[in-house]
């Protein structure tokens, strides 16, 4: 009888170590997730523009499996100057523009803010190999294949 026992509350013990395991993963999970979408929403409500004369461009990042597309939208970028770049988790994007463009009201204090090129940095979730990068650059759109 008490075989029986002992082999009970070593199993219930088994479940409960089971149980805990896998609670703690789906939080890890649910953190990370929780944490990618905080980084977005920020990305999201940062200003599109700077002072200095650069232009924040739209990008998305698609999860294909066994790589990631990042689409970049560089309209009026000189694509000679389309310059992409990686450290870590980190990507850096700088173009030049065409031809400078310039906004009135943009300031807030009045005048004309003038743009001259795109900067971005996008924080990956995974470190890139540069070996494992094709990038795309035609009409203005860029594509970053990153394969896993």
């Amino acid at each position: 009888m008490d075989e029986d026992f002992e082999r009970l509350f070593k199993r219930i013990k088994e479940i409960e170590r089971n149980l805990r395991e896998y609670i703690e993963d789906e939080f890890r999970r649910a953190i990370g997730k929780f944490r990618e979408d905080m980084m977005h929403i920020e990305g999201m409500l940062a200003p599109m523009w700077h002072y200095e004369g650069y232009l924040r461009p739209l990008y998305s990042i698609v999860d294909k499996g066994s790589y990631y597309e990042i689409y970049i939208d560089l309209p009026k970028a000189d694509e000679q100057s389309i310059d992409i770049r990686f450290r870590g988790n980190m990507m850096y994007v700088r173009a030049r523009l065409k031809e400078e463009i310039g906004f009135s009201g943009l300031s807030g204090r009045g005048g004309e803010t003038k743009f001259h090129e795109y900067r971005e940095v996008v924080e990956l979730p995974f470190n890139i190999d540069p070996q494992k990068v094709r990038v795309v650059a035609k009409r203005g759109f860029v594509k970053v294949l990153i394969y896993k």
